[in-house]
């Protein structure tokens, strides 16, 4: 599934065994956003309440909503795609992969959801043209899961552990703040939704790091309130902030600690005045070194920088483009994250070291993807956001259940009796 803006309508589009349907993004119950709710054999389920709708129909299939939503006709001729809106002129757009469907890409900054605004916070949207953001999408887009079903049959086993906590599944709460500035949630609420929703779904929440003034870090307030469950990712300031920041999340007893180093291209920090760096090995050593706590740089996009943070120690590198917040035209995340786990297995450093992927991940079935493309947790990061606002730490849960319900489901059609069966073997490209 994939959101799309066209003018003031909200639409989301699949493709079904080859076939484009188009229908109203927003739930007709309580405008939940349907593109954050599961895809099941051409039914999609709001993520909220529950509510059932037909892909090709729009028609309502169980309630608690009563009204259909608006199902938008869709035309495909060669390699365009034809929206037909309402009392407007039709929307013509160009996939920039074959096969596949996305508003805008001629141009991305007609499309809300994706592209920057300049001059206006930047929300959830991706910087600049959005491009970054669409590639997240698009690289996954490239992976089908094969089908293999004549095997043993065996219920799946999702459980792991990450840095020594027992979890439910694979999966993790990304690392976001920002939401004060254009909602009135405060950051530490914002982080303690993330945290505890995480915690009750069985898993491990990140909280992110605002560029506003604090007396306590947000973060680390929020994690004091679920008693250490969770990971504080920092902004890469000075040394000296950076030190005294980890000190504080170790003295809450945190999971893990870590840094976002592309976080040097944050927009609300530059927009604050608040100084943010790249790091050298020697940095990354110096906050290695500080702290007992599993340490992590989030934010690779290369090899050579896989590469830098195992020389440096790191316990856990994330491959993220920062959900294409910080740098325009960057590939997706699938796109990089195989080249760069097969590097750092083939060093001793990099065999021990936990991957993370972040990047487009809306269903179980997307985090599937990245495992079988080398990581070792999948996180998802702006469904959460939405969830925060609108329902909460309920909304949180009640997301990360269903992606834990597509893993499973995913797994048992794939063959995958363990996690370690998740691998490139059930991937087709390009097909």
């Amino acid at each position: 599934m994939l959101p799309i803006q066209l003018g003031e309508e909200s639409i989301v589009v699949v493709n079904l065994e080859g076939k484009y349907y188009a229908i109203g993004n927003l739930c007709t119950h309580r405008k939940c956003l349907l593109s954050d709710g599961p895809l099941s054999e051409g039914t999609v389920e709001c993520p909220c309440h529950g509510s059932v709708f037909d892909f090709r129909t729009g028609s309502v299939l169980n309630g608690p909503a009563k009204d259909p939503v608006p199902v938008f006709q869709v035309k495909a001729e060669q390699d365009q795609i034809l929206i037909e809106v309402p009392e407007k002129n039709p929307v013509k757009e160009k996939p920039a992969q074959r096969g596949l469907v996305l508003a805008a890409l001629e141009n991305p900054q007609g499309a809300p959801d994706f592209a920057e605004e300049y001059g206006k916070p930047l929300g959830l949207r991706g910087i600049g043209s959005g491009l970054s953001f669409l590639n997240n999408f698009l690289a996954l887009q490239k992976y089908k899961l094969k089908t293999r079903l004549i095997t043993e049959h065996k219920e799946p086993v999702l459980e792991t552990t990450f840095f020594g906590k027992a979890i439910g599944m694979p999966v993790l709460a990304s690392s976001m703040s920002g939401l004060s500035y254009t909602s009135a949630l405060t950051e530490e609420e914002f982080a303690y939704r993330i945290l505890e929703g995480a915690r009750l779904a069985g898993t491990i929440g990140f909280t992110g790091h605002t560029s506003k003034d604090y007396k306590i870090h947000p973060g680390i307030e929020a994690l004091k309130r679920v008693q250490g469950h969770g990971v504080n990712i920092f902004k890469p300031q000075s040394q000296e902030i950076l030190l005294d920041l980890i000190k504080q999340s170790e003295k809450e007893k945190a999971v893990a600690v870590g840094v976002d180093i592309d976080g040097a291209g944050s927009v609300n920090f530059t927009r604050a005045g608040k100084p943010v760096y790249r790091k050298t090995i020697d940095e990354l050593k110096e906050l290695k070194r500080s702290t007992h706590l599993a340490f992590m740089v989030k934010g690779v996009m290369c090899v050579e920088d896989a590469l830098a943070a195992s020389e440096a120690g790191v316990d856990a590198i994330g491959v993220s483009n920062h959900g294409g917040r910080v740098l325009d035209s960057t590939p997706g995340v699938a796109d990089v994250l195989p080249d760069i786990v097969k590097a750092l297995r083939r060093t001793k450093k990099g065999r021990r070291i936990v991957v993370t992927a972040d990047g487009g991940v809306r269903t179980g079935y997307d985090a599937v993807k990245l495992l079988a493309l080398g990581a070792n947790f999948a996180l998802i990061g702006r469904p959460l956001a939405r969830q925060a606002l609108e329902d909460g730490v309920e909304g949180i849960k009640r997301v990360l259940d269903y992606i834990k319900t597509d893993i499973r489901k995913a797994m048992i059609m794939t063959s995958c009796n363990n996690l370690e069966d998740i691998n490139e073997k059930i991937l087709y490209r390009g097909h």
